[in-house]
């Protein structure tokens, strides 16, 4: 099973901060940890090149699948490949129909 996950300490920003993990072959220990003193404790995969954490921000998430046609549209971060159309709603987002007939609004106009 391959989890993805990020770099807890010594983030750059860059591509490489992003992991892939195998659970058998490279997770040593799944410990608990805190970002801040005021934050959720999360869980931290203990590997032999460093602790990773599991991608927990929208950020993160647009940041890694941007490469595969996905977008942060404000709240959400969606696959384009998949968006049959959308519709502003004026001052207040857009919806957002899928391939099949899903829709959800988001905060972005677009």
């Amino acid at each position: 099973m391959k989890i993805l996950a990020v770099k807890q300490e010594g983030r750059t920003g860059e591509d490489s901060d992003f992991r892939e993990l195998d659970l058998i072959e490279e997770i040593n220990a799944i410990t608990l940890s805190q970002r801040s003193s005021n934050s959720a404790k999360i869980l931290a995969f203990d590997t032999n090149d460093g602790t990773y954490l599991p991608l927990t921000t929208l950020a993160d998430i647009a940041k890694i699948c941007g490469h595969y046609g996905y977008e942060m549209m404000g709240d959400a971060v969606v696959n384009t490949r998949k968006i049959a159309k959308t519709e502003t709603v004026r001052n207040n987002g857009s919806i957002v129909t899928f391939i099949g007939g899903r829709r959800i609004k988001v905060k972005k106009q677009v």
